[in-house]
């Protein structure tokens, strides 16, 4: 593991940042960094570059568990899945959301407290901006993690409070739904004088209304994590939401996402999946290729396999003749005791081919499976043209709106037809999969054709026709891919949905290790504080076992968080 980091926004705001990593919530309180001259509206950048600078996140959780947990990829050919169900060096997300972005957020919060009263006013927008940053950043931090010190976490510095309490989902749930309703009530509000981050904001420039979208749209998101755990109280928030006047997403266009500014983004390091290669797993593959998916060749590259490689081995006398497949993407099964199953191993092997080519003895490595489309995560990826190229990173995007609304239409819970919020959805996903691709400038990438939407919804096993639970069934599929960009999001959807499943439209593989199948984690184990807290870090852990879903250890991936009933 390399451990570069790179970051290119394009704004000049570095000298004004928050910088400074804190191990323990006892370091908050010391070194301030931040001089009360520095307009508030600049401190924004640090906490939202922290939530897409996430390189070290995508080498172990994403590449190492995350993307073979959820079978979009498999360990490559020459490569070992050893581990792969016990996660190390993982959930960096929730240190971070402590060391710097919730920080960050706290202390903007701190500098315009400690303005004049008359410069108070201005900041309203951007505080109700920070509001909504660092509920997202505390729902994603505990998601997988359960109980977290929230209500008073940054307190260190004010307080002097060296022990936060964690608040269980339950609270921090309310919690959530309160700020995000608060900062979407300051931002509709209509408030003159209001300083603006500009460019310093790096998702939307300061663009208050969709703030708004974006706030409402992560309400139903929540408010859907609880279904089955408080389903009159969701209801009734996803109800509110959808009341709320210019509360969606109307376009990919206003969907929340990073776009690098520069090239010097997600370059090589950590980025790279060089010391984690990935394949596609054969069955999300076929999935897509058989119903001609068009965001196949985004999600994975094709085969070494060319015409003219395939007529250079004929001739060489490797391969006898023969009649050329035109198919140049295949996957590997993605349970590990495949491996070493007799009738697998040839595919799991690296293919080194020797032959004389123009009077010469030369050996050829192929690649007989498709790879992870790897530049779409690593700018440096397939040795192509990095000129221009882009990064994207989805946090909330139209499409998932689209299936959540869809979904909510199937159960009854909202009006309006599911099938249109469906349909709406896939056509949102293909095109945002495509704007990445062209983005990531993929080597030899062919602009989306429209028809190849039109063609795609109008299949049997696409189009959203059948039962309740098959159709349900479907939109959580579509929902499952559109995450692939953020697979900590498809590891949730996941869990609340049940899909893909076992013998399913799209089929989960069973995933056995010497014989036994194994069960997916479900959750991080919750991260060890300092001695001086641990009572309260026990303490939340013994509390979260009172559902008996989390499970007797500290360590038990499989056990489950509050939301994530059975």
């Amino acid at each position: 593991m390399k451990n570069v980091n790179k970051w290119g926004l394009g704004v000049a705001v570095a000298g004004m940042m928050l910088t400074a990593c804190t191990k323990n919530f006892e370091d908050i309180n010391k070194n301030p960094q931040v001089s009360q001259d520095v307009p508030p509206e600049m401190l924004i950048t640090q906490s939202e570059k922290g939530i897409v600078d996430r390189d070290f996140d995508w080498f172990y959780d994403a590449y190492t568990y995350q993307l073979q947990w959820m079978q979009f990829g498999v360990a490559a050919p020459g490569s070992s899945p050893t581990g792969l169900f016990s996660p190390t060096n993982t959930n960096d997300f929730y240190n971070a959301f402590y060391k710097g972005i919730g920080r960050n957020l706290v202390e903007m919060e701190a500098v315009v407290a400690k303005k004049a009263e008359a410069e108070r006013g201005q900041y309203g927008n951007v505080l109700a901006i920070a509001k909504i940053l660092k509920v997202y950043s505390a729902w994603r931090a505990s998601d997988a993690n359960g109980s977290m010190p929230y209500t008073n976490a940054f307190q260190s510095r004010s307080d002097a409070n060296f022990t936060p309490t964690y608040d269980t989902q339950e609270k921090m749930f309310p919690i959530w739904e309160t700020e995000l309703k608060a900062a979407i009530t300051t931002l509709q509000s209509g408030l003159t004088g209001q300083a603006s981050p500009g460019n310093a904001e790096i998702f939307y420039s300061g663009d208050i209304n969709k703030w708004v979208k974006a706030a409402n749209v992560l309400r139903i998101k929540l408010a859907m994590r609880q279904l089955k755990r408080t389903p009159d109280k969701a209801t009734a928030i996803i109800t509110d939401a959808m009341a709320v006047k210019n509360g969606l997403f109307e376009s990919n266009a206003e969907e929340w996402k990073f776009i690098s500014a520069d090239q010097s983004f997600a370059r090589a390091g950590n980025w790279a999946m060089d010391n984690n290669p990935l394949s596609a797993s054969k069955n999300m593959l076929d999935y897509m290729y058989d119903n001609s998916d068009p965001r196949l060749g985004i999600f994975y590259e094709k085969n070494s396999y060319t015409k003219e490689l395939v007529d250079s081995l004929v001739k060489g006398g490797v391969f006898p003749s023969m009649q050329y497949n035109e198919r140049r993407y295949f996957g590997l099964p993605a349970s590990p005791d495949r491996r070493s199953v007799k009738a697998d191993t040839v595919i799991f092997n690296v293919k080194r081919y020797k032959m004389t080519f123009n009077g010469k003895d030369v050996t050829r490595t192929l690649d007989t499976v498709s790879a992870v489309q790897r530049r779409l995560f690593d700018l440096d990826a397939e040795n192509g043209n990095n000129n221009g190229a882009r990064y994207t990173q989805p946090i909330l995007s139209y499409a998932e709106q689209c299936f959540m609304l869809a979904e909510l239409a199937v159960r009854g819970i909202i009006s309006g037809t599911a099938a249109t919020y469906y349909n709406n959805g896939v056509e949102a996903s293909i095109k945002a999969y495509d704007d990445m691709g062209r983005e990531a400038k993929i080597r030899d990438y062919a602009p989306l054709d429209a028809a190849a939407i039109t063609k795609y919804l109008a299949n049997d096993a696409i189009a959203l026709t059948g039962s309740t639970d098959v159709q349900l069934e479907k939109i959580n599929i579509q929902n499952f891919l559109n995450l692939f960009k953020s697979p900590w999001e498809a590891w949730g959807a996941w869990k609340r949905s049940g899909i893909p499943k076992v013998g399913g439209i799209l089929p989960f593989e069973p995933m056995q290790v010497a014989g036994q199948t194994v069960v997916i984690p479900r959750r991080w184990a919750l991260p060890q504080p300092t001695i001086a807290n641990q009572a309260n870090w026990r303490n939340a852990i013994t509390e979260m076992q009172q559902t008996g879903e989390y499970g007797n250890a500290d360590n038990d991936f499989t056990g489950r968080v509050w939301w994530d009933k059975k």
